[in-house]
């Protein structure tokens, strides 16, 4: 596949799963959506990515450090302020996501910590763990997962705010990431240059990254129903 047919195929996953045009996402944007479902976001997305976002940002750090140690060492970044909101001076991503949970919704923390996600929310971390241990040069792709998102926090956060009367400071995990995945979305465009592009594999990076996009955006469907 030519460089120019590959990138275009990127462009068009990316382009067809931007969560901004979600139905859960719409619905909450315009105040649509009743109050119960606003439980659906962060139960969902603690189960793809936040229970797990410390150990799968060092997992990705260690791995791409074996294929090339300058470009890991950059990835320790991603680290740091997964675990500890180190360059937003914030805190771990996990406690923000609770911010959400008990400050913004007024539910108790163990609720959450107990809540069991959808089969489509935990394809999308097995699916993420699957790339990250068995095809490290595709982690590229998880890099278009939060470039897909990241307008669709901009709406999330404006919705929960202007709809359902939370505040900005139980907001951060949305704010948080609409700035940082602006970036870690081109840093996964890089990596697929770097690891993929050229190498014969472009199929194959294709094929898992529309399954990563396809089970991110069903475990936003999953959100609609609790």
């Amino acid at each position: 596949m030519d460089t120019a047919t590959f990138h275009k195929e990127i462009n068009r996953i990316v382009s067809e799963h931007r969560l901004n045009q979600h139905p859960y996402v719409q619905l909450v944007y315009t105040g649509k959506a009743k109050r119960e479902q606003l439980k659906g976001y962060p139960i969902q997305h603690y189960e793809m990515t936040v229970r797990d976002s410390a150990p799968l940002s060092a997992v990705a750090y260690l791995r791409v450090r074996e294929l090339d140690e300058k470009i890991g060492h950059g990835m320790a970044k991603g680290f740091a302020e997964e675990a500890l909101g180190l360059y937003s001076n914030s805190d771990s991503h996990t406690e923000l996501l609770f911010e959400l949970w008990e400050g913004g919704l007024g539910l108790p923390r163990e609720q959450l910590i107990k809540s069991i996600g959808s089969e489509e929310s935990r394809a999308f971390n097995a699916c993420m763990y699957r790339i990250m241990y068995l095809k490290p040069q595709f982690i590229g792709a998880i890099g278009l997962m939060e470039e897909i998102e990241v307008e669709g926090y901009l709406q999330l956060m404006q919705g929960m705010e202007r709809h359902y009367g939370i505040k900005p400071e139980h907001l951060r995990f949305l704010a948080v990431h609409y700035e940082a995945d602006k970036e870690h979305g081109e840093g996964g465009h890089r990596l697929i240059d770097r690891f993929v592009t050229g190498t014969g594999r472009e199929e194959e990076f294709l094929a898992e990254a529309s399954c990563l996009a396809h089970f991110f955006w069903k475990g936003f469907d999953s959100m609609m129903a609790v």
